[in-house]
């Protein structure tokens, strides 16, 4: 069925808030939630993933380099790299991912 998606509609958590948005065979899109300070840990994955910030403001590490997104901005984390995020005020953000095995 399709609807209209809010995408700023998510709480804000003690953890990372996570809501699938979409789901296929071959792509899921994710929105997340981080209060200011929360952290997703460095981890690889096999296959590109975009990271689109849609409120707030991140600092997202791709290899060894620190990647600071406002509102409004995305970024590509290439397959293979070590790559985590630090949410430096509350942030929403959207996580579009190809299917594969996360690590």
């Amino acid at each position: 069925m399709t609807k209209i998606i809010n995408l700023k509609d998510i709480e804000f958590l003690d953890n990372i808030n996570k809501r699938l948005v979409f789901d296929n065979e071959q792509s899921s899109l994710t929105l997340l939630s981080f209060k200011a300070g929360k952290e997703r840990s460095l981890h690889c994955d096999e296959k590109d993933e975009v990271a689109q910030i849609i409120e707030g403001i991140a600092d997202i590490t791709i290899g060894k380099e620190i990647f600071r997104l406002h509102a409004g901005e995305m970024i590509v984390m290439p397959a293979h790299i070590l790559h985590g995020l630090k949410a430096v005020i509350d942030t929403k953000m959207l996580l579009l991912r190809p299917k594969h095995k996360h690590n």
